[in-house]
């Protein structure tokens, strides 16, 4: 069981910090003493956790990514679009061991220049370029033509927080939150995180068919997010600061002036971050994960949950599947 769930916690083309993955296993142990004992239901589903992101899904491309789909579809045969992997690029690594890294994590955690940053981002991006084709490809390059001015918006961001003056700086920690009524933890991994200040959640905005030109919001961040940051906020007890940053022109409607690339969004510029309006967004994540859980109660066959269900085929989160898996998808609900 507990080999099992520290694969759960691996993503495709990236180390876990095995270090990190059995303090959550350890955790979760403690929190529930009656380890092996995982609802059935849950066990049935192949489910010992629930994650942020899995929140984040509406309810039907949760079934098919979650219940329908395994751990090694997760993996292998969904191909994450071109704005994820140009996001993780953005971001980039550090291992502390090696002290390799990339994009913006090396210029927080190694001290690398700007041009390093940016430079090793765009080659980490440019290594996934064979998985796209038609209008992914023509995405994919058009991310590629301002991954360097993202990156460098992103830098001047953390460089307004200074964040390079924090001590205790560490990235991708592993942490959870057990959530009342739910009888599994929930558990994500934050960005950037000052261990005795604050936590960095880092969104990066791109070219989408709709979206030809830098959007940031001006007031709050969007749902999704703050439910997201909400979370880590609860699971580390640290201070949330969300940051915003793209490489395209933000031009204002009204002046047609070109605002900054980035926004900072905290407690002192906005209420959404502050511990009661995060509460409330805690409680959506309850509510949406007890759905879940009430659903896998009823059964572990997707196709029984399906029809409980409504598909919603025109929603952009079908569009990462090709069309065979769509198809397989829509069979699910007898398409």
């Amino acid at each position: 069981m507990v080999e099992d769930f520290l694969d759960d916690l691996r993503k495709p083309d990236e180390k876990v910090l095995e270090k990190q993955a059995k303090k959550i296993v350890e955790k979760y142990k403690k929190n529930n003493p009656d380890w092996k004992n995982i609802p059935d239901y849950y066990l049935a589903a192949g489910h010992n956790h629930f994650s942020p992101s899995q929140v984040n899904l509406p309810l039907d491309v949760w079934l098919h990514n979650y219940v329908f789909r395994d751990q090694e579809w997760r993996r292998t045969a969904k191909i994450p679009n071109p704005n994820m992997t140009a996001g993780n690029a953005t971001q980039g690594f550090y291992n502390k061991k090696t002290k390799e890294s990339s994009g913006l994590s090396s210029y927080v955690f190694t001290g690398a220049s700007k041009e390093h940053a940016s430079q090793s981002g765009i080659e980490s991006y440019k290594k996934n370029k064979v998985l796209y084709a038609g209008e992914e490809l023509d995405r994919f390059n058009k991310n590629l033509e301002v991954m360097g001015a993202c990156i460098n918006n992103g830098i001047r961001a953390l460089d307004e927080i200074d964040i390079r003056k924090e001590k205790d700086l560490t990235t991708e920690l592993y942490c959870e939150h057990f959530f009342p009524g739910i009888e599994i933890t929930t558990i994500g991994r934050t960005d950037l995180m000052a261990t005795s200040k604050y936590l960095v959640e880092l969104k990066t905005k791109w070219h989408t068919k709709k979206l030809q030109k830098g959007y940031i919001p001006k007031g709050e961040p969007d749902f999704n997010y703050l439910c997201q940051v909400a979370f880590y906020w609860k699971a580390t007890g640290l201070e949330p600061i969300l940051i915003y940053h793209t490489g395209m022109p933000v031009v204002d409607r009204k002046t047609k002036k070109t605002n900054n690339e980035y926004k900072i969004f905290s407690k002192e510029n906005c209420e959404q971050l502050t511990p009661a309006a995060m509460e409330e967004y805690l409680e959506h994540c309850r509510a949406v994960l007890t759905v879940r859980q009430n659903l896998l109660k009823i059964s572990s066959d997707p196709k029984v949950l399906a029809q409980h269900v409504q598909p919603d085929f025109n929603s952009f989160y079908w569009n990462d599947l090709n069309e065979e898996q769509l198809r397989e998808a829509k069979e699910l609900w007898g398409m």
